[in-house]
């Protein structure tokens, strides 16, 4: 084939592939499309790529047969550049999802949250039981006579009256002779007066009622130290006094609050009589 027969070709294939067929049937479908919907005819669209696609090949072509071979490698390679520049430009665009792959992300481990390790609940310590307290010791007492109203006597001997006193104790009053020797005998008597009659005339006590105590076979001259008359006010003596002592025999008289009975007993280590009359 001889070049002008080969340039003929070339320029009967560009003209084929760059004339649109029936440009004017083309344009007068476009604008009566945009017409019909009432808007503005925008300008005729660039020449499709393709076209300059196949312009770009048939240089190529020619270049390489009047070149020669190393013209056509280059053109062949910048051919498949361009065809692949257009491949790429005519592919949809992928999303940054869909081009590369999707490395699934790892799961996140959820902390752990540590566990509080149980408290250990405190064993109440044992409550010492308090050892019961012991009732107070209380010491010995003389078993005592019983109350009573009627006259009550005892003792014997001869003695000698040293002294005498009262106090208050619960539940009743007590009225103490002490001797130097042996209780001597004695009488006690309820009696409801506080008046008494001995030798040396009528004495009247304090108090609602008396109680006599009478000494046989007993005396308190140069030995006797107490006092004589005694007015303590407790609730039930008001008032003891001595009413006599004269041969042998020794009387006291003691006023009471009221009639109450009383018990007589004798003690020793110094020997004593006890009188005690119940409140």
């Amino acid at each position: 084939m001889s070049q002008r027969q080969l340039d003929e070709q070339i320029r009967q294939a560009f003209s084929a592939l760059t004339r649109p067929p029936r440009p004017q049937l083309t344009e007068r479908i476009r604008v009566g499309l945009w017409a019909g919907a009432g808007r503005t005819v925008p300008p005729a669209p660039p020449p499709p790529l393709a076209i300059v696609v196949a312009v770009l090949v048939v240089v190529a072509v020619v270049a390489a047969l009047v070149v020669g071979p190393a013209a056509a490698r280059t053109a062949s390679a910048f051919g498949q550049g361009v065809n692949a520049a257009v491949a790429r430009s005519l592919s949809p665009p992928r999303s940054a999802a869909t081009s590369a792959p999707r490395t699934p992300a790892a799961t996140p481990t959820p902390a752990e949250t540590p566990t509080a390790a149980p408290t250990a609940t405190p064993t109440p310590a044992p409550t010492a039981t308090p050892a019961p307290t012991p009732p107070p010791v209380t010491p010995p007492v003389a078993t005592l006579p019983g109350f009573s109203c009627s006259t009550q006597s005892g003792g014997g001997g001869q003695s000698t009256m040293s002294t005498a006193r009262v106090g208050a104790q619960s539940g009743y009053d007590r009225f103490v002779i002490q001797f130097a020797g042996p209780v001597p005998q004695f009488d006690v008597s309820l009696q409801g007066s506080p008046s008494f009659s001995p030798s040396g005339g009528p004495v009247t006590l304090q108090g609602a009622a008396g109680i006599v105590v009478v000494l046989h076979d007993a005396t308190g001259a140069g030995a006797y130290s107490g006092p004589n008359d005694v007015t303590p006010g407790y609730p039930e003596i008001r008032e003891a006094r001595l009413l006599s002592d004269s041969q042998g025999v020794v009387e006291w008289g003691i006023g009471i609050a009221h009639a109450a009975c009383f018990h007589a007993w004798v003690l020793t280590g110094p020997s004593r009589l006890v009188v005690d009359i119940a409140t």
